[in-house]
């Protein structure tokens, strides 16, 4: 009986350090893949962090740090209900991943068209575009929950084309693999990007708490004032960088994506130095994604004039 014992012990003991090798393996593979993966998405968490502070600017100073919190939350659930949907559309759908990229980048594509479009005064900035509160009322909640809404609209969508382009990186890999650097990749993108959005909104409060605060020192007087007079020139910066990033993700979704758009990756491989990469990653993703972005605005505008009338 004893000898049963002590085989059932050491076989015990075998499959608890095969289990911990698979799931040491299984965790490596995670990391690595999540690694591969996430420069992939680069461009969508920097249009994602540029675009969300312009939502909170208007918030009241002590409703910042909560309204940003309210959007983080909305944002993770999403992530979460968006996970399972492109696993199983992996699987059951596989045929439905490249219309959803394609979708994705003719949107941000437009939407980065449309930012250059309204900076050189060929197309008038809609007002309703980036509504932070409802006018005319005390109700702060209402106006509060209307700024997380229209935020997590645009947040919703750069997550389903990061979870898209994530799942399209891992899509042979086991399905642990994929679940585990799909869940990975949503957690450092919620984290990061609103870390970073939290950081910039507060930028002017702090400076203003090293001003009141120490007011001998001539050195955290001039930090104070840096901080508070650089809050509006990173959000204008940010919003360049996310304009841009727009534009370079959109493009190379395009063009990774539709067939007859293919050979435009390799357009200037020949030429010297730099000037290749210098192509291939942005003079012909943001010229591809100006000149789809054109011609949704074009559409767009007409149906908008149409309406009008």
């Amino acid at each position: 009986m004893s000898g049963l014992i002590g085989y059932i012990g050491a076989l015990a003991d075998d499959m608890s350090a095969i289990a911990m090798k698979v799931v040491a393996s299984s965790m490596d593979d995670i990391a690595s893949q999540t690694a591969k993966s996430l420069p992939k998405t680069a461009g969508l968490l920097i249009d994602d962090a540029a675009t969300i502070p312009q939502y909170v600017d208007h918030t009241a100073a002590k409703r910042e740090l909560p309204v940003i919190y309210k959007i983080a939350k909305r944002s993770m659930i999403n992530k979460s209900i968006m996970i399972p949907i492109a696993i199983l559309i992996t699987y059951f759908a596989p045929w439905l991943m490249v219309p959803i990229l394609v979708l994705g980048g003719s949107y941000l594509s437009f939407e980065g068209s449309e930012s250059v479009a309204q900076k050189l005064g060929i197309v008038k900035p809609h007002n309703e575009q980036l509504k932070h509160s409802i006018e005319g009322t005390d109700d702060l909640k209402a106006a509060e929950d209307n700024t997380v809404s229209s935020a997590v609209k645009t947040d919703a969508v750069l997550s389903i084309e990061i979870i898209a382009i994530t799942i399209a990186s891992v899509a042979d890999e086991p399905i642990t693999t994929q679940i585990g650097v799909l869940i990975l990749i949503s957690v450092i993108a919620t984290l990061a990007v609103y870390g970073l959005v939290g950081m910039i909104i507060k930028m002017d409060d702090i400076g203003f708490y090293i001003r009141q605060t120490h007011t001998t020192s001539k050195t955290l007087k001039s930090l104070s004032s840096l901080l508070i007079q650089g809050m509006p020139v990173v959000l204008k910066v940010l919003g360049g960088i996310g304009m841009v990033a727009m534009l370079m993700v959109g493009g190379g979704i395009l063009i990774h994506n539709l067939y007859f758009l293919h050979d435009l990756e390799y357009f200037g491989s020949k030429l010297p130095y730099f000037l290749p990469q210098f192509m291939q990653f942005f003079a012909t993703p943001v010229a591809v994604s100006l000149a789809i972005g054109a011609i949704i605005l074009v559409i767009k505008e007409s149906v908008f004039s149409t309406s009008k009338v």
